[in-house]
């Protein structure tokens, strides 16, 4: 299916086709049409394969149908858990408005609230905000979502984990019953997630899941690991890795926002342009920094976990992991920004002694093996085995995971879709009564 046949107007179709995009990735192919009907949808699509386009385009569509001169009341509210991906989100459909008078806002944190208040006194059709920020303007009384009919949660499992969940409820209160939801995240698993949705739609929703993709990093994204000494045997490690042909910009990911600083005078030392980003960082700075990135005044950007999702850094074709995340679909997003819009690229993780476990974690996460490599001369010299030489000498029955995690699934969702329907027909006799 190409973008014309989505029935999208031209002003969109057209916007599209000045972006580059030449046919719809599999999220955009099944995603559009369900919210161009007006369906509620519950979905999740790997890393890097389109979901801000798949919902931002029937966004302005929605705007454009209802065809209402602007107010300061949008009709389209997306949260997002993180300012990089709350600005990658306004930038694009930004870009998507080119040709339409609708009206954008960006509301984050980081920001004078004297130049929110000012901003959300000027039309607004579509808002993006993070929920904090947003909850705490709506709480000085300056936000008006009673005109919204379109809402968007992207990244939905990162904001309970960043412990949004009461903030995204209450919010939720403010907007009308008759609207349109939709739900995006990285897996479609979990109670919390499942208690989410219950809250938040107000009719079955319409489920996609592409590739299982809380578990899958892209094919097109090579993963290797190597076994490490100490962080001087790392620092020789990439010192080597980011010499290589080919590597164009790097995403290198430490622990917290002290090895941000340490990494990044190591890497300078190197002779190579590089900066930092964190958590703790002032917006103006980060801004900056992810600006140099897409000039590319930079070559490396070293970054906690905050930056694992939202950056949209075409350039950068290699990750390195200095020390792996405590959770494992935290390593599937950090792998998936080695790679857009199916361009090939390379997640590697350096693995010490305190690593090892976790490693075996992830593999068993994703169910895939992650091979470890080996630089001649730059070898470790700690006799530990890899997680793959002790599995060897195991001998298991073969088991079919794939059909037990599908009758897994299925049951699970069966359960779900009931519990649903039992909350829905609650909540109608509650408002009958």
């Amino acid at each position: 299916m190409s973008f014309s046949e989505l029935e999208l107007d031209p002003t969109i179709e057209q916007a599209i086709v000045q972006l580059g995009f030449k046919l719809p990735t599999e999220i955009q192919d099944q995603a559009i049409p369900v919210l161009m009907d007006g369906d509620d949808l519950l979905a999740s699509a790997p890393t890097g394969t389109g979901k801000t386009l798949a919902f931002s385009a029937p966004a302005i569509q929605h705007i454009l149908d209802r065809d209402e001169a602007p107010t300061n009341a949008p009709k389209v509210l997306i949260l997002a858990p993180s300012r990089e991906l709350a600005r990658q989100i306004f930038n694009l459909v930004r870009e998507l408005l080119i040709h339409t008078r609708i009206t954008p806002q960006l509301i984050v944190g980081g920001t004078p609230y004297g130049m929110q208040q000012q901003q959300l006194s000027e039309d607004c059709d579509i808002l993006v905000a993070t929920p904090g920020r947003l909850k705490e303007l709506d709480d000085k009384q300056w936000l008006d979502l009673s005109d919204v009919s379109y809402f968007v949660i992207d990244e939905a499992d990162r904001m309970l984990d960043m412990g949004f969940s009461d903030t995204i409820e209450a919010l939720v209160k403010e907007l009308p019953k008759e609207r349109q939801t939709a739900m995006l995240s990285a897996t479609l698993e979990g109670d919390k997630l499942g208690k989410l949705a219950d809250k938040i739609f107000q009719q079955e929703p319409h489920t996609i899941q592409i590739n299982d993709s809380a578990r899958t990093v892209p094919s097109q994204i090579k993963q290797i690991a190597y076994r490490v000494d100490d962080d001087a045997h790392k620092e020789a490690i990439v010192k080597h890795l980011l010499k290589q042909e080919g590597v164009q910009q790097t995403l290198l990911f430490v622990s917290n926002r002290d090895h941000v600083d340490v990494w990044v005078s190591k890497i300078r030392a190197l002779h190579i342009l590089c900066s930092g980003l964190h958590g703790e960082m002032k917006q103006g700075d980060r801004s900056e920094h992810m600006k140099q990135m897409q000039k590319g005044r930079l070559q490396v950007l070293v970054a906690t976990d905050v930056a694992s999702r939202g950056i949209d850094l075409p350039e950068i074709n290699m990750v390195i992991n200095l020390r792996l995340p405590q959770k494992a679909d935290s390593y599937v997003h950090r792998a998936g920004r080695a790679s857009r819009d199916g361009n090939p690229g390379t997640c590697v993780s350096l693995i010490d002694s305190t690593d090892l476990g976790m490693i075996e974690r992830i593999q068993r996460y994703m169910e895939t093996p992650i091979k470890f490599g080996r630089i001649e001369g730059l070898e470790a010299k700690t006799k530990v085995r890899s997680p793959a030489s002790k599995s060897k000498k195991k001998k298991a029955p073969k088991v079919d995971k794939k059909a037990v995690k599908a009758a897994a699934t299925a049951e699970e969702k069966k359960k779900r879709k009931a519990q649903r329907k039992i909350n829905l027909q609650k909540m109608k006799k509650a408002l009958k009564d």
